[in-house]
């Protein structure tokens, strides 16, 4: 049994545990709503929040509440026709353009890897071991992430291998 737990706490990071926490007590606390909930509460919460959090905040919240319904064996308020259609509504209403960061740009990765090479350079010279590996495994890190895409939770799991 301690192996089946050990693997259900594996599928869900820890961020997306402390989101959906959060969502709960944002629901509970702030809101004022009771769980188990019914589709009209979470559609009031929705239209509530709506001009104030993105819609993709607002579809997270209803992820949290969704799984929170489903662990507890309650039927899921979150996929009635009724909020999809009030979540539809918002989305219209109060389209967000979505805020992404600028990726890593070709000439910026050269200079960070020069960077990287002068301070590898400065740590073999300085025989300072410690500093010598973790510059080089600075710069496989970020050479690897570009050339894969890989997300910074991904670099960061790979960091602590």
């Amino acid at each position: 049994m301690v192996n089946v737990e050990r693997y259900i706490e594996a599928a869900t990071r820890e961020n997306t545990r402390r989101s959906y926490r959060s969502a709960i007590r944002h629901f509970e606390v702030e809101w004022g709503g009771f769980l188990p909930a019914s589709a009209d509460a979470i559609a009031r919460y929705l239209a509530e929040h709506a001009e104030s959090l993105s819609v993709n905040t607002l579809r997270t919240r209803l992820a949290a509440l969704a799984q929170w319904h489903q662990a507890q064996g309650f039927p899921d308020p979150t996929k009635t026709p009724h909020v999809r259609k009030v979540l539809k509504g918002i989305a219209t209403l109060h389209p967000a353009t979505e805020k992404r960061a600028k990726p890593l740009q070709l000439a910026q990765l050269e200079r960070l890897a020069a960077w990287l090479d002068v301070q590898i350079a400065h740590a073999e010279q300085a025989g300072d071991v410690r500093m010598h590996r973790s510059h080089l495994r600075n710069r496989a890190l970020v050479l690897l992430g570009f050339w894969r895409g890989f997300r910074s939770d991904e670099l960061s799991r790979l960091g602590n291998c």
